[in-house]
């Protein structure tokens, strides 16, 4: 069945940074080589707390024991125990032991983790005494001081973390990313960037983050603050005409216009900018994602296919691209069913959606409808069951149940029959 569009807007816009700061962690072995589905999946996390505690008491002065289980709380989430951990680990390091650092700021991000914000800031002061450079500790810096509301103050620790930035990382992106994920509060981020451009003019980072905090995500105020945004964008371009990723929310400025009042112009400016940004790079895997959400919108899923299959055979692995590329292969499947043709393409199609999206009953239930339509009963039964443990309540699948239902009585019916022509 196809899923309707919603406003994913905002996620898309995130995705033009890269992935989120983490403190540096010590290891827990090989546990932390491996990937985060071997970990689920291979990891009794009980056990391993009961023998690393185990370890603690028979060595209970052995500081990298405490860093060991901070790590293990901190992969499961459980960080006020954390927090407990590291101040021990704290408290036993060595005197002549180098990276103090990285400890004192993993303790003062877990205390940001638990909203413990005021207790965060010794440590994150200490851990800024011993490395003025800890590219993640400053970042938590920042972060400390947007949750106080110091703005000021947050600006020019911004500024410092962009100067020993030596990652294609767009630190104010990710400050803008950081507001729209924990404060939800527009105004205030509108409120921060202006310090943020006061504190860096120059810098075409701090003009695009403030031009993309202008620009509203509903109806409310979007044409009218739209033209200062746009300003601010051009003041980037004007610092860094190659700079791709203003082009990208140039482009997608218009394109939030098209989809909030359901114009078609704004469409084609978007498209504009876009060209403008392959004039530059044409293999810009983030352009070709932004550009392939465009298609998706107006409904041209070969277009949309093509730009995000590019996207990801070119490196760019993200959580939103699987996300919709699933739903676009879903969508063309659906109509492959909805027309009886080239019902083949169509379930490879939605094996590729299942592949990337594997618990979506929606995708499921197009699986099943694909089948069902291929003559394959007993196969469609079995996943528009399975789609239905997932949507129970989808009206459009339970009519699906019933007319797969009663195509597998007509079928069995029909065996019998010719079973007893065959018997006489």
């Amino acid at each position: 069945m196809k899923i309707l569009i919603k406003i994913i807007f905002p996620l898309m816009l995130i995705v033009c940074c890269v992935g989120s700061v983490f403190a540096k962690i010590p290891k827990v072995d090989s546990f932390l080589s491996d990937s985060a589905e071997e970990k689920d999946k291979e990891y009794n996390f009980p056990k391993i707390i009961s023998e690393m505690k185990a370890l603690i008491a028979a060595e209970p002065e052995n500081y990298e024991h405490y860093g060991k289980l901070a790590f293990v709380y901190d992969y499961i989430g459980e960080y006020e125990e954390e927090v407990e951990v590291l101040k021990l680990e704290v408290k036993y390091l060595p005197n002549d032991m180098e990276e103090k650092d990285a400890v004192y700021g993993n303790l003062a991000r877990a205390y940001l983790l638990i909203g413990q914000i005021d207790e965060a800031k010794p440590w994150l002061d200490k851990a800024k005494e011993s490395n003025p450079n800890n590219y993640y500790n400053l970042w938590n810096l920042v972060k400390f001081h947007i949750l106080k509301n110091e703005f000021q103050i947050a600006a020019k620790e911004l500024k410092n973390l962009d100067k020993i930035n030596t990652t294609d990382r767009d630190v104010y992106y990710d400050a803008y990313s950081f507001f729209v994920e924990e404060i939800k509060d527009k105004e205030l981020s509108v409120e921060f960037f202006r310090e943020a451009v006061k504190e860096n003019p120059e810098s075409p980072l701090s003009h695009r983050a403030l031009g993309t905090a202008i620009r509203p995500l509903s109806k409310e105020n979007y044409e009218k603050n739209m033209p200062e945004a746009l300003q601010e964008f051009e003041r980037s371009l004007e610092l860094d005409p190659k700079h791709i990723p203003t082009y990208i929310s140039i482009a997608d400025t218009y394109l939030l216009l098209a989809i909030l009042f359901g114009k078609e112009e704004p469409y084609q400016d978007a498209l504009n900018w876009f060209d403008k940004g392959y004039a530059i790079e044409p293999s810009n895997t983030r352009l070709a994602y932004a550009m392939g959400t465009l298609h998706l919108y107006k409904g041209e899923n070969d277009k949309a296919i093509e730009k995000f299959e590019f996207a990801q055979s070119n490196g760019l692995e993200t959580a939103e691209l699987r996300k919709q590329l699933a739903f676009v292969y879903n969508n063309k499947a659906y109509a492959l069913y909805e027309s009886g043709e080239n019902l083949i393409e169509g379930l490879a199609l939605i094996n590729k959606a299942i592949e990337l999206s594997p618990k979506d009953g929606i995708m499921l239930g197009t699986k099943a409808e694909l089948l069902y339509k291929l003559g394959e009963y007993r196969e469609a039964y079995r996943f528009i069951k399975r789609a239905l443990e997932i949507e129970p309540g989808h009206e459009e699948m339970n009519q699906d149940l019933v007319m797969i239902e009663e195509a597998l009585a007509d079928k069995k019916k029909l065996e019998s029959n010719v079973e007893v022509i065959v018997d006489n």
